[in-house]
């Protein structure tokens, strides 16, 4: 593989890695289910998909992830991912993960154990004991707005990142135009740019790739709750 594709396949992955993109409701009950459907873009390629399901039960909170990417040159396979990670959530923090990545062959993982108010993280570079409130880059959670770190649940590396409101416009998703608030979050190797409703529904996220070329996850459909908060 020549050195501009290898570049590029090593930013694109590396955005797919912090790009767990969830969606939940935000209503309250004491119990409900969501169950989201994403297509990944490259430009205007569809390159695979991202599935998200979500149980509520009082304050916790039982996510269910699945990716699959599939990149092609002239129809010739250069680049593969598929990531499964299942999350539990109590009173709006991380608190028990699990997760198995395959990144083009290179196998990762990670499990946890929640003890004395630490969550421990296994991973292939051993165990890290992380304090405080832990979220991972899930945009479902506006908390994920203020964080300063964010869990990768590629890698178990806690990342810090920080985050920009970039102010309110109209966004097109699926031909609706929605009003939506723009925030920019940014990591140590890339940027992420979200959208979320002005009462702070999620909606869309996109990021240019080291190539040029803008990565995006649609939602297969745009939920109801969201075309509702429309102005």
């Amino acid at each position: 593989m020549n050195a501009w594709l290898r570049k590029f396949v090593f930013i694109y992955a590396t955005v797919l890695v912090f790009s767990q993109v969830s969606i939940a409701n935000t209503g309250s009950g004491k119990g409900s289910s969501e169950s989201w459907n994403f297509r990944v873009m490259l430009d205007d390629t569809p390159i695979g998909y991202h599935k998200v399901n979500i149980d509520r039960i009082d304050n916790t909170k039982m996510v269910h992830t699945r990716a699959n990417f599939d990149v092609r040159i002239l129809f010739i396979p250069v680049y593969s991912y598929t990531h499964e990670t299942r999350e539990r959530w109590e009173d709006n923090c991380l608190v028990d993960i699990s997760s198995t990545t395959d990144d083009n062959g290179e196998k990762y993982f990670i499990s946890s154990l929640n003890k004395e108010e630490r969550l421990a993280v296994e991973t292939l570079n051993g165990t890290a004991s992380l304090g405080g409130c832990v979220r991972t880059f899930a945009y479902w959670d506006v908390d994920l707005l203020k964080s300063r770190r964010l869990l990768n649940t590629q890698t178990g590396e806690y990342e810090r990142v920080s985050v920009r409101d970039m102010g309110t416009g109209m966004l097109t998703i699926n031909n609706e135009q929605i009003e939506a608030r723009h925030f920019r979050l940014v990591a140590e190797e890339l940027t992420i740019e979200l959208w979320y409703t002005k009462d702070m529904y999620w909606l869309a996220l996109e990021s240019v790739t080291a190539s040029g070329a803008v990565l995006r996850y649609l939602p297969e459909k745009i939920p109801q709750l969201a075309l509702d908060r429309r102005s």
